[in-house]
């Protein structure tokens, strides 16, 4: 009788595989590559079946990735001054570039929400709760907050470069006119 020897398999690291995924769904995203469940997979170095095990599909994929990104938005956030208005402190995240320092993953989740209109639904709710602490929601700290958007693209797309000189003197006149009426 004859005994097969055990086949060693290599042992499964499922953590490993999701930080894999996730970095090849961005790579993908940010480069304007297509992304597809099988372009994924093949980044990753993966079958397609170990993305649906892990995710079930690429929408459920790109919405724990954009989790991930929120939560790191959350927490950049969260280091801003406290005592300043909620709309600067928003600004001041892109003013400091505290927000994106990964900026290929920030990239991705831009590119995400175009193609994906429930994240980008997400998104926006996620941005009416925040406007919503504005103490005296007024156009000031909208401007303020489309100003912090505008900024954040830009420096995400390479579009202006802007020095810290620039960016103290754009933290000033944000302030200043969240102190106007």
């Amino acid at each position: 009788m004859t005994t097969k020897a055990p086949t060693s398999r290599p042992p499964k690291q499922p953590d490993q595989v999701r930080k894999r995924l996730f970095h090849s769904a961005t790579t993908l995203l940010s480069t304007g590559q297509p992304v597809s469940i099988g372009a994924i997979a093949s980044a990753a170095g993966v079958s397609k079946g170990a993305v649906q095990h892990h995710f079930g599909t690429k929408e459920q994929l790109l919405s724990a990735l954009f989790d991930l990104y929120m939560d790191q938005f959350n927490e950049a956030l969260a280091l801003e001054d406290a005592s300043a208005p909620p709309a600067l402190r928003y600004a001041r995240m892109s003013l400091n570039a505290t927000s994106y320092e990964d900026t290929e993953g920030w990239r991705a989740m831009v590119v995400a929400t175009v193609i994906d209109r429930a994240l980008a639904a997400r998104w926006s709710e996620r941005a009416e709760i925040e406007r919503s602490l504005d103490q005296a929601p007024n156009a000031n700290a909208l401007l303020v907050r489309l100003a912090a958007d505008g900024l954040w693209l830009s420096d995400l797309l390479s579009t202006y470069k802007i020095g810290n000189k620039e960016r103290e003197e754009l933290d000033g006149l944000m302030g200043e006119l969240l102190r106007k009426p």
